[in-house]
């Protein structure tokens, strides 16, 4: 016959009350913590990665003033000038565009690692608590058991 005590009940609650706020505060907040500092990462490597193109807008910016101001000398000088400008131009953007790319996957990558290894640590716990969880069941059950069949 199955025995319903509340004292089972009621330490049974405790014990899943105390459990949920270990968990909280020893698992949750820290890969929490985790998270935020990854994504405090790559909200600074996107600054890093505007910053760079503004750099390279700004280039581009003064390398097109300069070629403004070349119109006056012979057309040779302009053209070298010209031919100049747009390669660096080029090169400039070229290079900050896959910077920006490399940082991107770069943290992508640190970011999908770090949640997979955030997420078998917790399926490692919960897994381990769940069986601790059923050792106490089972001992608690095996003593109910024993005491029935006096």
């Amino acid at each position: 016959m199955l025995n319903i005590d509340f004292w089972n009940i009621a330490f049974l609650i405790i014990n899943i009350i105390i459990l949920y706020l270990l968990m909280k505060k020893f698992l949750v907040k820290p890969v929490m913590g985790v998270i935020a500092k990854r994504q405090e990462l790559i909200d600074s490597k996107m600054n890093e990665a505007l910053m760079t193109q503004e750099e390279a807008d700004s280039k581009k910016a003064e390398y097109e003033e300069k070629l403004v101001n070349a119109h006056s000398e012979a057309k040779e000088i302009i053209e070298t000038a010209r031919t100049q400008a747009q390669a660096e131009k080029k090169e400039i953007l070229d290079g900050a565009r896959l910077e920006s790319e490399q940082i991107k996957e770069k943290a992508k990558q640190e970011i999908q690692i770090e949640r997979e290894k955030a997420q078998h640590e917790v399926e490692a716990e919960v897994t381990q608590l769940a069986m601790i969880a059923a050792r106490k069941i089972l001992k608690a059950g095996g003593v109910n058991d024993t005491d029935s069949n006096k």
